[in-house]
């Protein structure tokens, strides 16, 4: 799948969505106004003796609905999207979602998290956050998030219980295909203006109940009183509540008219990244052949219809969210005997050692074209002068057992003493000053773990580093907006303790900067402002030359250059060294951040040119390399994926 090519795709659908939206509104609105019109007539024709005529256009009227009903869609669906922006993780809870530990011993759990991390391994994205929905026995699972940095993949118990491996890899693959294409992000928007469309009907709701509160025979006196706001009460909420039905039935249209296609590429794309379409045809027949499908139980489900693997309510009225299963099967496997599977009960799952892309049965590898993984170079356990001091994490990261997060990190302090101690300098008046200030905040044990990290991952070359980074960032992701914004802070402190950056300490940040603080919602990636390579001109020559600046051959960037030249007519500046620095870096990153994803892709393709002129990629290139696909929010590309893929 090409990344970029996707995500502007689902770009200029989120264009037409706030049309369609717009238009939701409008028949609200205009629904209201007709209902209210025969009703205030009917009020007035009793009220008086010569009854005014029904007047079906009436501006004045028209207006107020518009100020009220479209305010309070407009306000409601405003504030649901501010809330959504903290990621998926919002989305997870709101359905009863609870988050998976990444160092739990439950098989079923393993097994997931495994999973997860394989398909994120096949697609070149960050490690989501994993949910999974106790209460829910039918098989479904979603993704959700505003990036993916703060994408998170659920799924439901029943989906744990009833599927193989293989099967799980499929339904994993499918919500992947969510957050690379640009669903997520759609689907996140959607949400939100689904909410707001349905937001009426529950204020109508919740006026209708308010009559239980109103005591109609408190005193004789005002009984007839009493009657009468309960009546009013009752003919306003019924209205509000109609109102908002007729909300909720442009929310369905809008849902169905969005997702349904779009299921189809999610389908091809699971079957890309796992080379196995058994496993996603299986889970599919087993959908088919559950009494309870995909239908979830949880009141929020209604509203995240559209997020869900397959469709998780029973009733449609015609605004189907998703394509029939038996056709999502043929188009996978034309093969297909068109028999559903009855799963069986709860399968005995065995201990998941994380052996990466292996199905159900252990068999033949799912993903066979990923590159070897590389051993870890540094020191051995004993080499270390105080091998007393490690612990099990250190010594399993030593050891480079890295395909399973679990096994390296067990709590976020683990993985936060990983990031100081990568950040602390080695030697002389930096390191007493880094220490101190891991002293200052976390006290004297935070120091010496990271101390600890240091000592023992001196000599380890970048590639090994940043895998072991990688398996960090689940649970970095796990840390309150206070607990991110303090580590952040502290961060950057050890990065200005020597006074310089260098170019690992320049890529650490830009991938902290990511998935810390995106990830955990202190920061909203940029909107989009730049449309053309030639908005950015400076900015690219900047990166180009940054590039150029650590190549290993003359004239590395010719190709880059030339690919610019064909795209934009246009040649590119040549600057001076030093207006290539990491600070200049840094500068042009933030501009192309804010571009659209086509105008990302050619960038990246350009940098991945230099990189690659002499045939081999160095430390220095994959460190600036995976600095830029951070800052920009891009998959790894595969040949730095190569690099640092860990041993199993």
């Amino acid at each position: 799948m090409d990344f970029f090519r996707a995500q502007e795709s689902a770009r200029k659908t989120s264009r037409w969505l706030v049309w369609w939206f717009a238009l939701c509104v409008a028949g609200v609105v205009l629904a209201v106004h007709l209902l209210l019109t025969p009703l205030l007539w009917f009020v007035a024709n009793h009220e008086h003796h010569a009854p005014p005529r029904l007047e079906w256009w009436n501006p004045q009227m028209l207006l107020s609905v518009t100020l009220v009903i479209g305010g309070t869609i407009v306000i409601g669906s405003l504030v649901k999207l501010a809330q959504l922006s903290a990621g998926g993780g919002v989305v997870a809870r709101d359905l009863g979602g609870r988050q998976v530990d990444p160092s739990t011993s439950d098989p079923l759990e393993r097994r997931l998290l495994n999973v997860v991390e394989e398909m994120a391994i096949a697609s070149g994205l960050p490690v989501p956050g994993v949910w999974v929905l106790d209460n829910e026995r039918a098989i479904n699972a979603f993704a959700a998030g505003t990036d993916p940095a703060n994408a998170v993949v659920g799924v439901t118990r029943g989906c744990l219980e009833q599927l193989t491996r293989e099967e799980l890899q499929g339904v994993v693959g499918h919500e992947f295909s969510h957050i690379l294409n640009g669903d997520m992000r759609l689907n996140m928007r959607l949400a939100g203006w689904v909410f707001g469309l349905v937001m009426v009907s529950m204020v109508g709701r919740m006026l209708l109940e308010t009559i239980r509160f109103v005591n109609a025979g408190s005193s004789r006196r005002d009984q007839g009183g009493g009657v009468g706001v309960i009546l009013a009460i009752a003919v306003i909420g019924g209205l509000v509540w109609l109102a908002g039905s007729i909300g909720g039935f442009f929310a369905r249209w809008l849902q169905a008219g969005v997702s349904r296609q779009r299921e189809y590429l999610a389908d091809a794309s699971a079957v890309q990244f796992t080379r196995n379409p058994a496993g996603l045809s299986g889970a599919l027949g087993k959908v088919g052949g559950l009494s309870l499908g995909g239908t979830l139980t949880s009141p929020a489900a209604a509203e995240a219809r559209h997020f869900f693997f397959v469709r998780s309510d029973l009733l449609q009225f015609g605004f189907a969210t998703h394509p029939p299963l038996e056709r999502r099967i043929r188009a996978i496997n034309p093969s297909w005997d068109g028999k559903m599977v009855r799963p069986k009960a709860r399968q005995r799952i065995e201990p998941d050692f994380g052996a990466a892309f292996t199905g159900g049965g252990g068999g033949a590898h799912a993903v066979p074209d990923l590159p070897p993984p590389m051993p870890f170079s540094g020191f051995a356990p004993g080499t270390l002068g105080d091998s007393g001091r490690l612990d099990s994490a250190i010594g399993a990261a030593i050891s480079g057992r890295l395909i399973d997060g679990g096994a390296v990190f067990r709590s976020k302090e683990d993985a936060k003493n990983l990031l100081h101690g990568l950040l602390l300098a080695r030697t002389g008046r930096e390191r007493e000053g880094g220490l101190a200030i891991l002293r200052q905040h976390g006290g004297d044990h935070a120091a010496s773990r990271a101390e600890v990290w240091n000592e023992a991952l001196h000599g380890w070359d970048s590639a090994s580093k940043i895998a072991l980074i990688d398996a960090s960032l689940p649970w970095l992701k796990r840390m309150a907006a206070d607990e991110a914004h303090d580590f952040i802070a502290i961060n950057r402190r050890l990065i200005e303790a020597d006074g310089q950056v260098s170019l690992f300490e320049f890529m650490l940040e830009k991938m902290i900067e990511r998935h810390v603080a995106v990830g955990t919602g202190l920061r909203r990636p940029p909107e989009m402002r730049h449309r053309s390579l030639v908005a950015l001109e400076r900015e690219v020559a900047v990166l180009l030359g940054a590039f150029a600046g650590i190549a290993n051959t003359a004239g590395a960037d010719a190709q880059a250059r030339a690919e610019y030249r064909e795209h934009t007519g246009r040649e590119l500046p040549r600057l001076p060294a030093d207006a290539c620095e990491l600070a200049a870096v840094a500068g042009a990153l933030g501009q192309i951040d804010a571009s659209t994803p086509l105008v990302k892709s050619a960038v990246l393709r350009m940098c991945g040119l230099v990189v690659t002129a002499d045939g081999q990629v160095d430390c220095l290139e994959i460190e600036l390399l995976r600095a830029v696909a951070e800052a920009i929010g891009a998959p790894i590309p595969p040949f730095v994926r190569m690099r640092m893929t860990p041993a199993g």
